[in-house]
């Protein structure tokens, strides 16, 4: 059993469920659901204490002050930063708990993983980890710096220039790898992670529906699918579409879909309500553009997440995935309005037989890629074995 140390904004699922009751637009999830289920990974057969500095916001979050914790759970210990609204305190509050941490936790054979697209995380373990740490470090690289929206290139050149030191690195792509992997450390290039849960106790909505979950902005694709359930409305009048997500322009997507009760919008969910949803929908869908620069860089994560859930995945194009579960998934040409019905219709006419070997198939393939067991089983291959 190794001892690590993992410095990230992620929580526990419980903590963090009861976290966004207290903002107006929640933090991106995205990361959050990644970092947890590589921690809970990471924990199969190790000890995991993790270091979280949790988001803060004196506008969109109603608590005056985040106040230090820490919980215990299994081979995870959850040490949750003091963090105040002051930026000033904010910085130096954290790095002198930080200190502490690292004077209370770190031996030598520690290693230590940490998030590389917050500058915060990465100014903290710059200054923490000096001559007095020789504790091995793995870089977790889930963004290109330049796809971080309201960013500049200052912003870039500050993550990659502090973050590509490191003694490994994991990576959603080979692109990214190389990105960040600019010395050609050890790397393990890792698309996603995935668990099956099941909600035996929960009744269904006893509707058929189409089910999105994401990034509610237009540069993401949730307008071109309204427009495109419009358009399969007037043939199947009886479905319906349910969309949540988060940072999204409330007033502009309510007022598309008005005149529309067919299509229902719930905010922002916590992960286990998604997972009910995705389980139990006729289809899941993910319309995410097409680009060159999201294909080299990011993985759609809930394309993968949508695998599992019991029900057919539709996906715009993504080459990595494509190449693995090219029967699996229900392909749209494009993000655009025609093509996206055109995949809903698919869906919709499926047969059960078919409807069951495309699931079970995909089912096995996303388990057999990217499960706990199979993650922790890489890293150590990749990684522990080898730094």
């Amino acid at each position: 059993m190794k001892h690590i140390l993992y410095i990230t904004t992620a929580m526990n699922e419980k903590d963090f469920k009861e976290y966004i009751t207290h903002w107006k637009s929640a933090p991106n999830p995205s990361n959050q659901n990644f970092h947890n289920k590589l921690i809970r990974s990471l924990a199969i057969n190790n000890k995991v204490d993790v270091l979280s500095l949790r988001p803060f916001s004196k506008s969109l979050c109603d608590m005056k002050k985040l106040e230090k914790e820490e919980k215990n759970d299994k081979n995870i210990t959850w040490h949750y930063l003091a963090v105040s609204r002051s930026i000033f305190k904010k910085f130096v509050n954290c790095q002198t708990q930080i200190n502490s941490l690292f004077k209370q936790l770190v031996n030598t054979d520690t290693i230590i993983f940490t998030d590389t697209i917050n500058p915060a995380l990465i100014h903290f373990l710059k200054h923490a980890v000096n001559k007095k740490y020789k504790n091995k470090i793995i870089g977790i690289v889930t963004d290109s710096p330049s796809n971080i929206s309201n960013t500049g290139r200052s912003f870039s050149t500050y993550i990659l220039n502090n973050a590509s030191n490191y003694d490994g690195y994991l990576a959603l792509t080979d692109e990214l790898n190389e990105l960040y992997n600019r010395h050609n450390k050890p790397s393990c290039i890792l698309e996603g992670i995935v668990e099956k849960r099941t909600f035996e106790d929960r009744m269904p909505l006893q509707c058929k529906y189409f089910f999105f979950a994401g990034a509610l902005m237009e540069r993401y694709g949730v307008y071109n699918l309204i427009e495109a359930f419009k358009q399969f409305l007037k043939q199947y009048p009886d479905y319906y579409l349910i969309i949540a997500g988060h940072h999204g322009d409330e007033h502009r997507l309510l007022n598309t879909i008005k005149d529309y009760p067919n299509i229902r919008y719930l905010k922002m969910l916590p992960v286990d309500d998604i997972l009910f949803y995705e389980q139990h929908s006729i289809g899941n869908i993910n319309p995410r553009p097409f680009s060159e620069d999201l294909d080299r860089y990011s993985i759609p994560s809930k394309t993968i997440e949508y695998l599992v859930s019991g029900s057919p995945t539709i996906s715009v194009k993504n080459t990595k995935l494509a190449k693995i579960f090219l029967q699996e998934i229900i392909w749209a040409r494009s993000d655009s309005p025609l093509d996206l019905k055109e995949a809903l219709e698919k869906v919709a006419t499926m047969s059960k037989e078919t409807r069951h070997d495309i699931v079970l198939q995909g089912q096995k393939k996303a388990l057999e890629n990217y499960s706990f067991d199979v993650v922790n089983k890489l890293i150590q291959e990749k990684l522990f074995d080898v730094i």
